[in-house]
């Protein structure tokens, strides 16, 4: 992979997140200042400027992204695809219809690196498998109903300043 520098998702990776997912490692800061880190597998891109992804709504990541508005999502994938996304971070729905345990997080990019490693090569990235087939199902739903907003549906979230912004 190719270093990458930028404030949008590049075309194959925007692409990517238009109809798949993968999981990414989202950090934040917690009110002490430390950083947390939490994997999570629910991400979506409506426009190469936004990333919508459904967190449960009572964890600390979700908490400390709503306090400071600001979060990183690290992603590794196969064939050396190692990239963080940084944005400011908007609550979208506090509650999915389809989980009123998971909230949806619009977040905003502000930063996109490409940043692979100069000494290895990522070949298998991170791979999970369901636990059963009722959570690949629920899995289904939940990104279905992330799939559903579109860019109108999120643009009156973006922060001054931001090209999404209206101005």
């Amino acid at each position: 992979m190719e270093r990458f520098e930028g404030d949008f998702l590049p075309p194959a990776w925007y692409a990517f997140f238009a109809t798949d997912t993968m999981v990414g490692v989202v950090s934040t800061l917690d009110a002490d200042g430390y950083p947390r880190g939490a994997p999570m597998s629910q991400f979506y891109a409506p426009s190469d400027r936004v990333l919508l992804m459904a967190a449960q709504n009572q964890s600390r990541t979700y908490g400390n992204a709503v306090r400071t508005g600001k979060l990183a999502v690290t992603f590794l994938g196969a064939s050396d695809l190692v990239f963080t996304v940084q944005g400011q971070a908007a609550v979208l729905s506090p509650r999915m219809d389809s989980n009123p345990h998971l909230g949806i997080l619009a977040v905003f990019l502000t930063r996109v690196a490409g940043n692979p490693a100069c000494d290895v090569v990522v070949t298998g990235g991170i791979t999970t498998e369901f636990r059963g087939p009722h959570w690949q199902r629920r899995l289904e739903t939940w990104l279905a109903e992330l799939r559903g907003y579109t860019l109108e549906d999120v643009r009156h979230l973006a922060p001054p300043g931001h090209p999404l912004a209206r101005g």
